[in-house]
């Protein structure tokens, strides 16, 4: 298992994927922090769908994606170092028995061996693409806490309001129920690394959150990404990402 996939890494467009919460893998060290696999499989383990999306889209549109290797469990990579949330002890009323009692040298460890390396390759991916445009996949689940959230898409941007716009219009034309920067805010800084390296590196950047609901088979996950892409060539290929 590990800390980072990087695929396609030699696509021709300007466009890089990133998939922060792409994978349910925790390592056997330790033991699926408590919860059954069934748990893990869950949207409180991993974003339902992600993965599947970011490898299609990067299939689709010939562009590198970056993805985490292991649950946002075991430690989140959309999350700063200082956030609370980074190693959960809970998510969504559910206790995480293995992240109890995380100490300053496991926190440590875990950032080490699996945060640091995913933000590593992003940074890695993105220097070698001057002017790239950063585009972070992710999921959300319809049903959360009793309320049901019924759109497809979500937008979610704090700086770059007109690539938002541009890329919801063209993923309504196509069809989908989209919002802006729900069901979570870019400008609550829950973009994180999506902002962070893309502010790094000088570039554009937005992130995607997908109704995992569309997302649940490959038949599926197929269709979405054709729409998905042709909504980003137009908005990379005309430079609309002001």
């Amino acid at each position: 298992m590990g800390a980072v996939e990087i695929v396609n890494r030699d696509g021709a467009a300007a466009l890089v994927l990133s998939c922060e919460h792409g994978a349910c893998a925790v390592p056997a060290e330790y033991d699926n922090l408590g919860l059954e696999e069934e748990q893990l499989r869950e949207h409180i383990g991993w974003d339902i769908g992600a993965r599947a999306l970011s490898l299609a889209l990067a299939a689709q549109l010939d562009v590198p994606a970056v993805l985490a290797g292991v649950s946002r469990l075991v430690i989140d990579c959309n999350r700063a170092l200082d956030d609370h949330d980074l190693i959960a002890a809970e998510s969504h009323g559910v206790p995480i028995p293995g992240n109890a009692a995380v100490d300053a040298a496991e926190r440590q460890l875990r950032v080490r061996d699996f945060y640091q390396p995913y933000h590593d390759a992003v940074d890695e991916v993105l220097a070698a693409r001057p002017g790239a445009f950063l585009f972070s996949v992710h999921s959300f689940t319809p049903l959360l806490n009793g309320r049901e959230r019924r759109f497809d898409a979500g937008v979610l941007f704090d700086l770059h309001a007109a690539a938002a716009e541009r890329l919801g219009r063209e993923l309504s034309g196509s069809g989908f129920r989209v919002r802006y920067n729900q069901p979570y805010s870019g400008l609550d800084g829950l973009i994180f690394s999506a902002r962070s390296h893309g502010q790094r590196h000088g570039l554009r950047y937005l992130e995607l959150e997908l109704n995992n609901a569309l997302l649940r088979s490959e038949a599926a996950v197929h269709s979405v990404a054709t729409r998905v892409a042709t909504a980003l060539r137009s908005l990379v290929s005309e430079g609309s990402c002001a």
